[in-house]
């Protein structure tokens, strides 16, 4: 009897757990991913929700039109609303990727993802009875969004034509997107077909190896955990060994670049050293490192959707060739254009790391403003020691290294180029990230160009124009 009592006891256990189990990541998963699936193009709720209700209009942060509806009465006596969007052609190629369209084409777009402020589900009942009573119909908020649509304007102009990629500028005190961009774009009231290639935002969703741009977090990684290292000499003789097979990591035309310090190294962007350096700490060290400027990490930002960036594949330790190739930027890495301008960005924040943030404001029908939202800090990727010393180091880089296009006069300009080698690709990827290290204007600035070369060459030229911009200069 005691042990069927037991037995009975244990079913019992079971049984509450299968039914409290998933409950509980019922509610973790609302919690977590609640916006994503109230805003998706499948809630069809939503759909009909949005029916009946006048679209509030999306400005820039300048109050610029960015999207707005216009209602008119057809010939049958049917109430017809038009969404319109920016009067500038150039201007609605180049948020497109933020603002989205009426057909859906960019998933997660402010059309959608915003929808709770602009078709005002998130308006009482009460709230709704009355502006129904008083004006005889519905009409949802309007929003402010950080983005500067000339910024964005003239920063498209500097992409190449034929070229795949993103630009990403943000305030890095504040976490606001000033420029949040993909290429290939397209205008949505042109009335083309739009592609998957023009449909895609690389800037959040793209996934790719970040090249030398990673050795900003090796950098990080050796001044935490190697004690001397910023002391130490390096031999680099175009090339090291590791691992059992002897794999090789050479650096970018087989240079030599002989007995360096570590700030020559980064400055140089030494493959050798770096790959070296990531051996000696270890995986744990490094892996730790990237984890705290957030990769592995699953972002459920406030504003925006962003893929999760990721170290490596499996949690298993790297060792011999693939934690070398990491430490340069290769191997298993896998961000986004969105993350490393987070990752410039929180060298130049003393270490902290902002959320990225695209909602200044929201209005509501009647010109009351219903909220406003404030800056968040994401997590503190480093100490603000090694932040500083990282700083003077992307500062070398642009005075006499790698980024020296990427010099404005007058500017303290911060940088680190990456070049991401794919063996499917015929170039490769051109990487950027950077700053300005000045209280007076607190810009980030990710570029990243597909299949275009060097990003010394390519990218570097590109943000330096936006640079210039954002200074007046």
């Amino acid at each position: 009897m005691k042990q069927l009592r037991k037995s009975i006891r244990v079913i019992a256990l079971v049984l509450a757990l299968m039914v409290l189990l998933p409950i509980g990541y019922g509610g973790y998963s609302l919690i977590r991913y609640g916006t994503r699936w109230r805003t998706s193009e499948y809630n069809t709720y939503l759909t009909s929700m949005k029916s009946g209700v006048t679209a509030g209009s999306i400005y820039d942060r300048n109050g610029v039109t960015l999207a707005s509806t216009t209602v008119s009465t057809d010939e049958t006596g049917e109430t017809v609303r038009t969404r319109t969007y920016a009067q500038d052609a150039s201007v609605r190629a180049a948020v497109i990727h933020v603002v989205g369209d009426t057909r859906g084409n960019v998933k997660n777009a402010a059309e959608s993802f915003m929808a709770e402020y602009l078709y005002g589900t998130n308006m009482s009942y009460a709230e709704r009875l009355k502006q129904v009573l008083s004006t005889g119909s519905l009409r949802g908020d309007d929003i402010t969004l950080t983005l500067d649509s000339s910024l964005c304007a003239y920063a498209a102009s500097l992409f190449p034509q034929d070229k795949s990629g993103a630009i990403v500028v943000m305030n890095y005190k504040t976490g606001e997107i000033y420029a949040l961009q993909s290429f290939p774009n397209y205008d949505p009231q042109s009335g083309k077909t739009v592609t998957v290639r023009q449909a895609l935002n690389r800037a959040t969703r793209w996934l790719s190896a970040p090249g030398s741009t990673f050795k900003v977090i090796t950098l990080a990684a050796a001044l935490q955990s190697l004690p001397g290292a910023a002391e130490s000499s390096y031999t680099c003789t175009g090339g090291v060994s590791f691992g059992e097979h002897q794999r090789v990591v050479t650096d970018y035309g087989a240079a030599a670049h002989g007995t360096l310090t570590l700030k020559d190294a980064f400055m140089k962007s030494c493959n050798s050293t770096f790959a070296m350096l990531a051996c000696q700490m270890g995986d744990k060290a490094l892996r730790k490192t990237a984890q705290s400027f957030g990769l592995d990490d699953a972002f459920t930002f406030r504003d925006l959707v962003v893929e999760n960036s990721a170290y490596a594949s499996s949690s298993a330790a790297l060792l011999g060739a693939d934690l070398a190739w990491t430490g340069a930027g290769q191997n298993q890495l896998a961000v986004t254009p969105l993350h490393m301008c987070m990752v410039a960005a929180a060298v130049a924040n003393d270490g902290v790391m902002m959320e990225p943030r695209l909602l200044l404001r929201a209005v509501g029908a009647e010109g009351a403003e219903r909220q406003t939202f404030e800056p968040a800090v994401y997590r503190t990727a480093m100490d603000a020691q090694t932040a500083s010393t990282v700083r003077e180091y992307m500062r070398a880089v642009v005075t006499g290294g790698t980024g020296r296009s990427a010099a404005v006069r007058g500017l303290t300009v911060c940088a680190k180029t990456g070049t991401a080698e794919i063996d499917t690709q015929e170039k490769d990827n051109a990487w950027f990230i950077g700053f300005i290290d000045d209280d007076a204007y607190p810009f980030a600035v990710c570029v990243a160009v597909e299949n275009a070369g060097t990003g010394g060459a390519v990218a570097a030229p590109i943000a330096q124009k936006i640079f210039a911009r954002l200074a007046g200069k």
